[in-house]
């Protein structure tokens, strides 16, 4: 009988949202691998085909291209998706370096008010690909702060959040600090997770975009013709 359930999408065309219970079971991995008390897996879900085109497909739906000159913030090095969408969507990289002298951290505090004031988007890569930090609580919670502030959306690149040597402390998630700050909307908030680096399954691209329902909804849209 499943075999069969299974069969009948096979001679139907998939919707964008994907299936329902896709769906769900990515909400229920998130709640409990991030200890999260809700995610509404009908508005909080996407699945996408590999983090690759949702990372480039998101940027082109959030940047506002008629905006005086837009910003997407990026750590350096980085994947070089961040920075091509960037520039297809009309929105120019601004780089913060990541280097032995600063632990391979971003240095936030150094970016002046009036980046964070054209800045739409902020990219995090955490466990980071290449240098492997973890951004702590404090410094997801500080970003929070200034997304509040400024009114950028974070888009955290968490592909690599199911490879760690310690099972006791597994990476913290963007969406685990939002709960525990009482952000259960995720507000400005969405994380990128594929099944590519965290299972050794490139080849199927999967993966899914989580988080603010109030992005996620004009991204579907867009995904939809994209």
């Amino acid at each position: 009988d499943i075999i069969n359930q299974q069969a009948k999408h096979l001679a139907t065309y998939p919707s964008t949202k994907g299936i329902a219970e896709l769906r769900q079971a990515i909400a229920d991995w998130l709640l409990q691998r991030f200890k999260l008390s809700s995610v509404d897996a009908e508005h909080q879900v996407l699945p996408v085909n590999g983090t690759r085109e949702a990372l480039f497909s998101f940027t082109q739906a959030v940047v506002n291209r008629q905006h005086d000159k837009p910003l997407v913030v990026m750590p350096n090095p980085f994947y070089q998706i961040y920075e091509g969408a960037t520039y297809l969507a009309g929105a120019e990289p601004y780089f913060l370096s990541c280097t032995a002298e600063n632990n391979f951290i971003p240095d936030f505090d150094a970016v002046p008010a009036d980046v964070w004031q054209r800045t739409q988007l902020l990219f995090i890569c955490s466990p980071a690909n290449p240098t492997g930090i973890v951004l702590d609580k404090q410094t997801l919670s500080k970003l929070i702060a200034l997304s509040d502030q400024y009114g950028f959306v974070i888009a955290s690149d968490e592909c690599y959040s199911e490879i760690y040597f310690d099972e006791n402390n597994p990476p913290l998630g963007l969406l685990q600090v939002c709960a525990e700050l009482g952000r259960h909307d995720y507000k400005n908030c969405v994380v990128f997770h594929s099944l590519s680096k965290r299972s050794n399954l490139p080849g199927l691209r999967s993966g899914f975009v989580a988080g603010d329902a109030n992005i996620l909804k004009p991204y579907l849209l867009y995904r939809t013709y994209h």
